[in-house]
């Protein structure tokens, strides 16, 4: 039950850097959390074989990113890898106007994410239907923005640093910012730092991993514990472990949550599960390790 803390580089998709770290690590099933563009570089959780389905857990994380634009250009993917148009405007945009408004947009709001993005309407990723030229509609979402720091600003181009919730498009928070400001603007560079608690100093980058031998290359291995430490987590008793493993719930009278969580036995982790309002603690899914 792995997970490898991969850092993306810039250029390939996010499925491609999976299928070479699969091919690296010699893998039979292997999956990734939260997509990044192949403009974007940074964490990209890449999880193994049975852990694969553990990764909505970790999609659920408040993630930080370090993102770049620049003003008076757009684009139809609102990054500079799309069809760029250049907007003729006098008015700069002074450094102290620009971080009041970027208080404006800290805490919950709606956005409206990009047409040429990987959500999917009825099973088809956005970014399909887009460049297939077909109408669509895209309902607002509900997000939260924890932190928006200014890093650099030298007009026309500016660099922040922001905490977000799931399903924040950071090139969208960009271009509204602009468009709060009356301009354009256009994504030319982003990072992901963070992912929940895991932060990029844990991360290896391919070619990195490519140099290492099959012992080195494990030590960046994670388990899935160690990257989802916040999640709830629930003990069995010895007895408890097969009636788990066989479908069946278990009472768990000393908690006091009402959600999914974790089960362990002792150190191994056995699944996951849900706790109902009775505190019956029903399998979700099981990892059968034990005899």
């Amino acid at each position: 039950m792995s997970v490898l803390i991969l850092n993306k580089p810039k250029g390939l998709t996010s499925f491609q850097a999976v299928l070479q770290v699969k091919k690296l690590l010699n893998l039979k099933k292997a999956g990734h959390s939260g997509t990044l563009d192949p403009l974007a570089t940074g964490l990209l959780p890449i999880f193994f074989d049975e852990s694969t389905s553990f990764i909505k857990f970790l999609s659920n994380e408040n993630k930080e990113y370090i993102a770049s634009f620049v003003f008076d250009i757009s684009s139809n993917t609102q990054d500079i890898t799309g069809s760029i148009q250049h907007h003729n405007d006098s008015k700069e945009i002074n450094k102290n106007t620009f971080v009041e408004t970027l208080e404006l947009f800290k805490g919950k709001s709606t956005q409206t994410p990009p047409k040429f993005s990987a959500k999917k309407v009825n099973g088809v990723p956005m970014y399909k239907l887009a460049r297939a030229g077909k109408e669509f509609a895209v309902e607002p979402q509900n997000i939260e923005i924890f932190n928006l720091e200014l890093i650099d600003y030298d007009y026309p181009k500016f660099t922040f640093k922001t905490l977000v919730s799931k399903g924040t498009y950071i090139r969208t928070l960009g271009v509204d910012i602009a468009k709060k400001l009356g301009k354009f603007c256009c994504l030319t560079d982003l990072q992901r730092t963070s992912i929940g608690s895991i932060k990029l100093k844990e991360s290896i980058d391919i070619n990195t991993l490519k140099s290492l031998d099959n012992v080195s290359k494990m030590k960046y291995v994670k388990r899935i514990e160690e990257i989802l430490r916040k999640f709830p987590k629930v003990s069995l008793s010895s007895s408890e472990v097969k009636k788990f493993q066989n479908g069946s719930f278990v009472r768990v009278e000393d908690q006091k949550m009402h959600n999914e969580c974790f089960v362990f036995f002792k150190d191994e982790l056995m699944g996951y599960g849900l706790i109902d309002e009775n505190k019956n603690l029903h399998p979700k899914r099981v990892i059968n390790r034990r005899n």
